[in-house]
This record gives structure tokens, sequence and C-alpha cells, in this order.
């Protein structure tokens, strides 16, 4: 039995739909971001009972967060791009997923441009078998934007902040309590909110917190190495 509760196809497409369906109701996003949200959804149904699927939410139809009004920029949006795949891991010390990359975006609103740019990825497995150096799953600022012009990038891609894997749902509840901290009053303690983070949390925490957990519990050892990619290359 693996520790991680992986949701079949199916189900993860009716989460997502249910997803799509609360943020179009709290006027969260923009209405033509619910065909992003549905389109991956029916991708998923099609896959039936199948505990391996993966998705993909392009920078060329994001979903689109409605602009609020800030201080210093006027108004801005977050935007959310994912590619996302998950399979049942041969053993409790390996994560579900084979495959994360989730782009958070802050754009100003007045001229379109770039505010803000962060990464909740799976660090990248090279050639030789060996990750790359970082925590396996990490928060970074800026970062490759698809088709994007690498003139205007950061340069510095480190560091690389250890922070358990998010999928959407749980990006959205990130974004929610961040950007719109009214609406997240309302609908934090919704019954059918709720579930939806329990989905997102069963598949994304377990394996993360075990391995914190066998840190703090036997000898003494850090948390950040037991975190890092090149450790896990080795096991």
């Amino acid at each position: 039995m693996t520790l991680n509760k992986i949701p079949t196809a199916r189900e993860m497409s009716s989460n997502l739909a249910r997803l799509s369906n609360l943020l179009c109701q709290e006027e969260l996003i923009q209405p033509y971001s619910k065909n992003s949200l549905d389109c991956v959804s029916g991708q998923l149904r099609k896959l039936g009972r199948s505990q391996s699927w993966k998705y993909t939410i392009n920078i060329s139809a994001p979903i689109d967060f409605v602009a609020i009004s800030t201080k210093k920029l006027g108004h801005i949006a977050p935007r959310v791009y994912i590619n996302v795949a998950v399979k049942p891991p041969e053993t409790d010390d390996h994560s579900p997923f084979s495959k994360l990359n989730n782009t958070i975006e802050v754009i100003d609103i007045s001229n379109g441009e770039l505010q803000s740019r962060w990464h909740v990825d799976l660090a990248n497995l090279k050639e030789d078998g060996i990750y790359q150096a970082g925590p396996l799953f990490h928060l970074q600022g800026g970062g490759h934007q698809p088709q994007g012009d690498r003139k205007k990038e950061l340069k510095v891609s480190i560091p690389r902040w250890a922070i358990p894997p998010m999928e959407l749902i749980l990006t959205c509840e990130m974004i929610i309590a961040n950007f719109y901290p009214n609406k997240w009053k309302i609908i934090k303690r919704q019954p059918g909110w709720l579930e939806l983070l329990k989905v997102a949390q069963q598949l994304c925490y377990p394996q993360y917190c075990q391995q914190i957990q066998a840190c703090l519990s036997g000898k003494p050892q850090s948390v950040l190495e037991a975190l890092w990619a090149t450790e896990l290359s080795k096991s």
C-alpha cells in the first residue's frame, strides 16, 4: 500500500471540474479560463480508473485570475500554468510525481508586463540519472517562460527553497489566500472546498512529511539534506 493516496484519472477529472465551477461561482477567474480547466478535466475522464495520469495547462491558455488593486502597481492579476504527471510509486520512499512544473506569474494589467514569476518544481533529472542540485521539490523565483524573451529573464536561478509539491488545487488555494483574502474567508471552511483540499493534500503531502518526520524522530540529521535531490538520487 502506497503512502500517498493517488486519485484515479476519473476522480481527478471530477475534482478539477468542481474546482472550475467553484472558481467561476466565486468570480475568482476570468470566464474564459474555465475552458482550460474543463478541457483537462475532459481529457482525464477518458483515462478512467488509471492511477497514472497527466495534464497540462499551457501558458497560451493559463488560468487567469481576476485583477486586484494595489497601492504600488495599480491593477495586477495572478495566473497559473502547469505540467503535472503522477503514477503509483514503487515504494513509500518515492513521490508519486514523475513530472511537476507549476508556474505562478503576476501581471501588471496596465501594460501587460510581468512583475513576478515563481515555480514549484520537481528537480530536473539529468541524462546521467542524477538530479540537479537543490531540493527535490522546490520553490524558485524567475526562471524560463515558454516562448518567452530570454533576455528578460532573471539570470540567477538560486536559491531553490524546499517546499512540498503543490498541484493545481493547492496552488489555487495559495493564490486565493494571498490575493483574495476576503474570498478565502468565505470558502476556506466550506465542505466542498475542504473535500477538494483533502484529495490534493493526500496526493502531495504524506511522503514529504514522512521524510521530515524521519529526520525529527531518528538520529540527528539535516532535514534539508534529506530533501536534497542529489541525495535522493542515491537511494
